[in-house]
Parts: structure tokens; C-alpha cells; sequence
């Protein structure tokens, strides 16, 4: 893999996940080179030269431009963000008709340019559409990865600090599995200030008896479906996760983070993609930590990994 020198990131799909994607690296001024590649050029150059607009009022100067599939020879990093908005009451799988066909050829397109970075899969079913990708590209497993339950996980934790009213960044924990229906939080290790969740309610039960772990993993699970209810779609969310991805990958951070990554022989689970808490490092995803988990929340674990790779089935 070439060496990271914290240069260019591409951005697939100008749509509005792909440009709040683009602005939350360029507002954090992650990296010297946005290019943004959308099949509607025009989108994309309105997109760029309205992020170009605001730079004199930025951190740093990121020259943000419209590209094409040549600006991945040299990119640390290639984001997909393309796909289109669900239809009311779809969920995440039923989006795969449509997308894989868009991603193929993208991923084929990327390869063409001799694209040796890190490839990060926002589009939906997210954990089948990194597998495709990682199996599509013949790169190695650390250099494709999707954005997994890392959101979840920032929403279970945005979520716990609305119900106490502490500060979300207190939680330690993950929410594990597929970025969908089956998802799951192993709540034997979550703690909040460091003591095991369970352990802090018990402590404060006076304070927090009607919080309940089964309705804060409901509203995590249905905190996506209703956004999208209210305003058509996710950006704000997914697009912060990913430039903290990014900027993890870019800067060499060494942080974990429950990404969409490949499974072999970690969690008893072989030839699949789901979000696991993940080291990141300047190669990609770099190692697995395995937590342990209970019987049931491995169980769990198993069912999401069978739901995501019955989908995978036939695909290539």
C-alpha cells in the first residue's frame, strides 16, 4: 500500500450524505484535496465551489474540486456514498436491488485508476455492500471497510446521555452487529464514568428507574427510521462518523471504532462484514478486539452475521 501522506480523499456521490461528507472534511480540514465525482457534473461542481466559498472562514485551505475516477490513482482515500433515498417505510436491505449494480461499477471504475488506499463504503445495505466491494476490488481486507455500527453507536450514546443528562462521551461501549434491523448492544460491556451500565443504574435507581436497556436499544435501532421520517434522509450524522473515520485512517490514530469489517475466525464468524470494534490505523482496518460476550450476545452476533450474508449469496 502507498504510503499516507495525509493528501486526498475522493468522495463518490455529490448527493446530500456525499456533500456533508465533503464539508465535514474540509471544515475539520483533514486533509490538503477533496475531488468530488458525481455522474451529474454539474451537481458536483456547484457542490465544490460552494464548499470552496466558505474556505477564507475554515481552519485550514482544502482545495475542494469536481474529479473523476483518475483522482482515486492517488487518493489516501476513496468514500461511496452513492445510492439513492430509500422509499418511506423500505429498510436498509431492500435498498441492495438498486445499489449494487451503482457500486460495481464504481468499484470497478476505482481499480481501473490503480487505486492502492483505503476504501470506505457508506452506501446502503452498508456491511453487504463492503463485502461486495472488498471481494469486487481484490484488495487486502485492512484496506475496505463500511461505517458498520458506528453510528449506532454514537446514537446509543447521544441517546443514554439524553435519558441521564450527562454527557454522551461518558458512555463506553458499542453497539454491534449489522447497521440495521438486527443490530445489537452487548450490554455486558457498556459502563458510564467506568462503572458497568447496569451497576450505574442499580446505584441510581431513585434517579433513573424508568430508563430501561430494551427501550434504549429500540430507539437506537429506530433513530434512523425516524429521521428519515422527519426530513427524507440522514447527513448530518453519517457524515460526522465518517470524517472521524477519516480522520483516524489519515492521521494514524490508533482508535477503535465499531466499523464494518471482514470476519475470519473472530467471533466464532468467517467471510462476512458487520461492525465490530475495530482498530484503525493508517493502513485501514487493522485489528479486530474481540470482546467477550455472553452466550446471548454472541447468539445475536451469529443471527446478524446469517441475515448479512444470506444477502451476500449470489451477488457476485
Amino acid at each position: 500500500m502507498a504510503t499516507m501522506n495525509r493528501n486526498k480523499v475522493v468522495v463518490v456521490g455529490a448527493g446530500t450524505v456525499g456533500s456533508t461528507v465533503a464539508f465535514g472534511l474540509v471544515s475539520h480540514g483533514l486533509c490538503n484535496e477533496v475531488a468530488l465525482i458525481d455522474p451529474m457534473a454539474e451537481r458536483a461542481l456547484g457542490e465544490s465551489h460552494d464548499l470552496d466559498d466558505g474556505s477564507e472562514f475554515f481552519e485550514r485551505h482544502v482545495n475542494v474540486h469536481v474529479g473523476d475516477y483518475a483522482d482515486c490513482a492517488n487518493a489516501d482515500i476513496v468514500v461511496v456514498t452513492a445510492g439513492r433515498r430509500p422509499p418511506q417505510g423500505s429498510n436498509r436491505l431492500q435498498e441492495l436491488g438498486f445499489t449494487v449494480g451503482i457500486v460495481g461499477q464504481i468499484v470497478d471504475d476505482i481499480m481501473a485508476s490503480g487505486f492502492d488506499g483505503v476504501l470506505i463504503m457508506v452506501s446502503n445495505p452498508v456491511d453487504v455492500m463492503a463485502w461486495y466491494a472488498w471481494k469486487r476490488s481484490g484488495l487486502p481486507r485492512s484496506q475496505v471497510l463500511g461505517t458498520g455500527t458506528a453510528l449506532d453507536t454514537s446514537r446509543l450514546k447521544t441517546i443514554i446521555g439524553e435519558e441521564t443528562g450527562l454527557d454522551p462521551r461518558n458512555v463506553g461501549g458499542f453497539v454491534m452487529g449489522e447497521h440495521g434491523d438486527s443490530q445489537f448492544v452487548p450490554w455486558s460491556t457498556v459502563s458510564l464514568g467506568g462503572k458497568p451500565f447496569a451497576r450505574f443504574l442499580s446505584d441510581n435507581r431513585d434517579r433513573f428507574s424508568s430508563v430501561s436497556t430494551d427501550e434504549l436499544e429500540r430507539k437506537t435501532r429506530d433513530r434512523g427510521n425516524e429521521i428519515k421520517d422527519a426530513k427524507g434522509g440522514t447527513n448530518y450524522g453519517i457524515a460526522s462518523t465518517v470524517a472521524g473515520i477519516v480522520q483516524t485512517i489519515l492521521w494514524d490514530e490508533r482508535r477503535i471504532v465499531p466499523v464494518s469489517t471482514l470476519l475470519d475466525g473472530e467471533y466464532g464468524e468467517h467471510d462476512v462484514f458487520l461492525g465490530v470494534p475495530t482498530e484503525l490505523r493508517a493502513n485501514g482496518a487493522n485489528e479486530i478486539v474481540e470482546l467477550e460476550l455472553t452466550p446471548y450476545e454472541q447468539e445475536k452476533l451469529h443471527r446478524s452475521a446469517e441475515i448479512v450474508r444470506s444477502y451476500c449469496t449470489g451477488l457476485l
